[in-house]
């Protein structure tokens, strides 16, 4: 792209050497290349749906008597099933864009 083009609403006035510069000024353009840096933070989300739960077969029991036959344990134990929805997510918030000098370029090319 020619910098004509890049400038379309501004015209190109021709190169005046140092010597034809007129009292009240001459055209010159000058480029400086930038470095804008635009941060967002992502932060988790998580929320919890209500859980369901389900046996799944037959309990299991065991009894234990203990050695000088006072009394026993019973242990009775089920294998069940827990469902919990959860949707998952992030929230997005953004920090104040920042700029710096990047090393100077020569030209719209070299940015």
């Amino acid at each position: 792209m020619r910098i004509n083009e890049a400038y379309e609403h501004e015209p190109i006035l021709p190169y005046q050497s140092e010597e034809s510069c007129p009292l009240n000024g001459c055209n010159k353009v000058s480029t400086q290349c930038v470095d804008v840096t635009a941060s967002v933070i992502l932060s988790p989300t998580a929320v919890m749906g209500s859980p369901t739960v389900t046996c799944q077969g037959n309990p299991t029991i065991t009894c234990a008597t203990n050695a000088d036959g006072t009394m026993c344990t019973v242990t009775m134990t089920q294998k069940v099933c827990v469902s919990i929805p959860v949707r998952y997510g992030t929230t997005i918030s953004t920090c104040d864009p920042t700029i710096t000098c990047a090393e100077s370029c020569i030209g719209c090319g070299g940015c």
